[in-house]
């Protein structure tokens, strides 16, 4: 990760950094990325990049790591709009991955890391150097509206939380791999959250 001379950085400075980052990761396969493209886009020199990482994988877990804390502080500031409505907060990010530029570039970046060869072990090593830190399923548990819900337990939210997540992949993949239509992906998005929401069996009277 990142280090601490990293962190001290203006934000403008540390997001000039990303956005370069991001820029190559998604314009080529993880083993072609250049380090020097990467220090001319965000105006580094060569130095000052190792003072901040210690390579171009380093480079990559600070990037799944920014998406996480930034879409930690998205469902919060969503779910605190919308008064702890799970199913608002859902909608939003699903607005998120469908409309947000940045998405658009992160897509780039996972079907090159995907292409890597040696991807699956690389990935879970990624993943790993992103532990820690405040976990977004226990947070959205805590703060979000259960009244409504037959959740007896933080095992079945992980477990419902897990389809919703399937459910915006499938629509992050629509959009980016098969470049299916907005209103295609979106009327398929909402007919899955309302069978997960609702169910499909038909409730009748004994």
């Amino acid at each position: 990760m990142p280090t601490e001379r990293f962190y001290r950085l203006p934000e403008e400075k540390k997001m000039s950094i990303l956005l370069a980052a991001v820029d190559e990761f998604s314009r080529v396969p993880f083993d072609r990325v250049s380090i020097n493209q990467i220090i001319k886009k965000a105006e580094i020199s060569r130095g000052s990049f190792y003072t901040y990482f210690e390579d171009k994988t380093d480079v990559l877990r600070y990037i799944f790591q920014d998406t996480k804390t930034q879409y930690l502080e998205f469902c919060k500031q969503s779910l605190l709009k919308n008064h702890g409505d799970f199913w608002k907060m859902m909608e939003d990010i699903f607005r998120q991955i469908l409309y947000r530029e940045y998405t658009g570039r992160l897509a780039g970046l996972f079907k090159n890391v995907m292409a890597y060869a040696e991807a699956e072990s690389f990935i879970k090593d990624i993943l790993r150097g992103c532990e820690g830190g405040e976990k977004m399923d226990e947070w959205i548990y805590e703060h979000m509206d259960k009244s409504s819900m037959r959740l007896t337990s933080p095992e079945d939210f992980h477990e419902m939380m897990e389809c919703c997540m399937l459910i915006l992949l499938i629509a992050f993949a629509q959009k980016y791999k098969d470049n299916m239509e907005l209103e295609l992906i979106r009327r398929s998005f909402f007919r899955k959250m309302d069978m997960l929401k609702y169910g499909v069996l038909e409730h009748k009277e004994n």
